[in-house]
């Protein structure tokens, strides 16, 4: 679907409609962030994880940014440790990423923010590819890849890239079908 067609107030206004988020910024004239996200069923998503072992955290922000070429789903993600140097301020943030709240999660303040961009039309393989290519590998979020559980057929995965996968694609299919 092409979402060229829509302005920023009819997204907001269609967003608002499906319930997916208490409340939905509007950064400059161009983007959208959805503040306090709900699940399907309006209780407040968990937008926080926490590796067990290590205390490393991770908060998940959404929205949505209006180009040339049409719709942009952005994922903004905060990343913060117990090392109480370094900590990070809203002054930090350039550009877009101003759009976003710096997440304040239990103990730690955010260390580093990052930014994710791709189509919101875009498929999960090539969603997945947008995530390993610029968050993924980023060598401060390493901790993703020791965050390991074992499901039921005694198999370990890395359960905090598959939650947050799972997590974008959820919000992305969303957001569409709320624009529809």
């Amino acid at each position: 679907m092409s979402y060229n067609s829509l302005d920023l107030e009819t997204i907001k206004i269609r967003l608002e409609q499906a319930q997916l988020a208490d409340y939905i910024y509007q950064h400059q004239q161009h983007m959208l962030v959805l503040q306090q996200p709900l699940n399907d069923d309006g209780s407040p998503f968990s937008f926080y994880l926490q590796h067990e072992l290590t205390a490393d955290q991770i908060g998940l922000q959404f929205g949505l940014r209006l180009t040339e070429r049409g719709l942009e789903f952005v994922l903004g993600m905060t990343y913060s440790n117990q090392n109480p140097q370094h900590e990070m301020g809203v002054g930090h943030l350039k550009g877009d990423q101003k759009a976003f709240n710096l997440l304040y999660a239990f103990y730690n303040y955010p260390k580093a923010f990052y930014q994710v961009a791709f189509d919101l039309s875009v498929n999960s393989q090539n969603l997945e590819q947008a995530l390993d290519e610029q968050l993924f590998c980023q060598p401060a979020l390493n901790f993703l890849n020791t965050a390991l559980k074992t499901n039921p057929m005694g198999m370990q995965y890395q359960w905090m890239k598959a939650y947050i996968v799972q997590q974008v694609l959820d919000m992305k299919v969303r957001i569409q079908t709320a624009l529809l």
